[in-house]
């Protein structure tokens, strides 16, 4: 009896500590961020990584960036307009020859001009029954939208996108894109798959949106953002800034740094860091 006594005790006194911390302690707003912040580098990761694909395919660097075993088809031929629509099948999951495992189907359209320096492509991936996706840590995530590429000079392109990504059918982030991409080749000469890519200039809008009472538009401003010669992946190097932060309508005075390379050894080790509000930490990309 003493001793069910002495455990009833143990037990209670357990719970009203339990109790006692639980009121001495306040709901760390950090973690929303983090998510935030993390959808941020996960949607720019993906529009970057898409130019690495759609840029190689321009290039006719097939064999270089696409697996064997994928499914290559030229659906339609326009003489007239010098242009060329493919579809591509990665099936159910192919390695890529930038170490991403990608799924599903894509169709891009492709011109080219060499008489008006045209040398452009537009890229479709939207039809749910052929959805096209990427997989990343925590599964496969399937990408909507389209995506473009113009060249302004041999070594610059413009990009416009606009995608969507979901996982299970569930909305986590979208972004609107156009910006300027520089070439940075590894033969002075010639392009090549070794080739890396910066991105300055140019805006993205990413949007978030978690229930439907909080929704967030952020403007991103890239610093450099690149692809060094001879890496395998985006992003190498370069930072995010995100100067505005619109919740709910309402203007919040955030600015919002993300460091690619927060450890300065130029690896691609899926680490970035991320400063907001006097906070500091590190996250991983996709």
């Amino acid at each position: 009896m003493k001793f069910a006594f002495n455990k009833f005790v143990f037990l209670f006194g357990g719970l009203i500590t339990i109790a006692l911390i639980n009121l001495g302690c306040k709901k760390d707003s950090l973690t929303s961020n983090v998510k935030i912040i993390e959808n941020v580098g996960k949607i720019v990761t993906v529009q970057m990584q898409m130019y690495g694909l759609i840029d190689q395919l321009r290039k006719g660097f097939d064999e270089s960036i696409l697996p064997f075993g994928v499914k290559k088809q030229l659906i339609d031929s326009n003489v007239i307009d010098k242009s060329r629509t493919y579809k591509i099948d990665f099936g159910k999951g192919l390695l890529c020859g930038d170490y991403i495992t990608r799924t599903g189907v894509i169709v891009y359209k492709h011109i080219l001009d060499h008489s008006k320096n045209i040398d452009s492509v537009f890229c479709q991936f939207n039809k749910f029954s052929d959805s096209f996706g990427y997989k990343g840590a925590q599964g496969f995530y399937l990408i909507h939208g389209w995506y473009s590429i113009k060249n302004i000079t041999p070594t610059a392109d413009q990009v416009n996108s606009a995608i969507t990504v979901m996982k299970n059918s569930n909305f986590i982030v979208r972004a609107a894109q156009t910006i300027g991409v520089r070439r940075l080749l590894a033969n002075p000469t010639v392009a090549s798959f070794n080739d890396g890519y910066e991105f300055n200039a140019g805006a993205t809008k990413v949007f978030i949106e978690e229930g439907n009472t909080n929704n967030y538009e952020i403007d991103v401003d890239f610093t450099k953002c690149a692809r060094l010669i001879n890496a395998a992946n985006f992003p190498e190097i370069g930072k995010l800034t995100c100067n505005t932060l619109i919740h709910n309508n309402n203007m919040e005075p955030n600015t919002i740094v993300i460091d690619f390379d927060p450890l300065g050894d130029s690896k691609s080790d899926k680490i970035a860091k991320a400063n907001w509000n006097q906070s500091e930490w590190f996250f991983e990309i996709q």
